[in-house]
């Protein structure tokens, strides 16, 4: 039978992302698709708490059979573990989203915020994204989702890890290769529209005029940002960027266990400050 594979994304269960990945899929095991019923982009873990969710029998892509449910993409991965009959899935498999997640948007994205939601039930997960909003070679690239998959299945993750994938758009005989990547910092085009009364114009307190346009810091920046990360393994904006997939290891662990020892010399007890 092969491996039980859930599958989901964010971009909804129409998307030509999750087609392609789906048809990457045949073969390996046996595939249940659960995904939103429209476009629910950078909600991360976000899940549905005022309302019951809906599901809904669809075909999609190829004439492949999956539901749709009108929650998040991590509401889809819970239905997945607690709403269904039947085994729990060996794998959690998520995308492909239609545009990258790299850098620091992967806190943004609903793509790995579903990966995650598996990663924390105690199953691996992968979060496929391609550069591109309308790619144009996708389809081609379905090998190499497919090794992706097979290899994770074989050899497995940490606990509370997951694989973050991101490919260039290009025709597959101009992709160079299957890079691990280091996580990259905020990018340096990223924008916020605003939109304000009379002539758009929305004045902006002071302290929010800082002109920092990068709160991580330069040495956390996209390429063409900084050159201090240069004799250290690639990023995966610069992995992208030279043709190839970017494979990023991301744990979800956001105890900062250096700062935690050192909170105990802040005397916060109140006791102890005699309050």
């Amino acid at each position: 039978m092969g491996a039980r594979i859930l599958l989901t994304n964010d971009d909804g269960i129409e998307s030509s992302g999750i087609a392609v990945l789906r048809h990457a899929l045949e073969g390996i095991g046996t595939v249940t698709t659960i995904a939103p019923a429209c476009n629910s982009s950078a909600v991360a873990r976000g899940i549905t708490i005022d309302r019951p969710l809906r599901l809904q029998p669809v075909t999609f892509g190829r004439g492949y059979a999956g539901v749709s449910c009108d929650g998040t993409p991590a509401d889809c991965v819970r239905v997945g573990f607690l709403g269904l009959e039947g085994p729990l899935p060996d794998i959690v498999v998520c995308g492909v989203n239609l545009g990258p997640n790299l850098g620091a948007d992967v806190t943004y994205s609903g793509t790995v915020g579903a990966a995650f939601e598996a990663a924390l039930r105690g199953r691996p997960a992968i979060a496929f994204s391609v550069n591109g909003r309308r790619p144009g070679w996708l389809a081609q690239a379905a090998p190499l989702l497919r090794r992706v998959v097979e290899a994770v299945l074989a050899r497995g993750l940490p606990p509370s890890s997951i694989l973050n994938v991101n490919l260039p758009d290009l025709p597959l005989n101009e992709i160079v290769g299957i890079r691990p990547a280091r996580l990259g910092g905020a990018s340096c085009h990223d924008r916020v529209f605003l939109s304000g009364d009379g002539d758009g114009h929305v004045p902006l307190p002071v302290s929010n005029a800082l002109g920092a346009r990068d709160p991580l810091g330069s040495s956390a920046r996209a390429p063409g940002c900084s050159d201090s990360e240069a004799h250290q393994m690639a990023i995966d904006f610069d992995v992208v960027a030279e043709s190839a997939v970017a494979v990023t290891p991301l744990r979800y662990d956001l105890l900062d266990q250096a700062f935690l020892r050192e909170l105990e010399s802040w005397d916060l007890d109140p006791e102890r400050l005699h309050v």
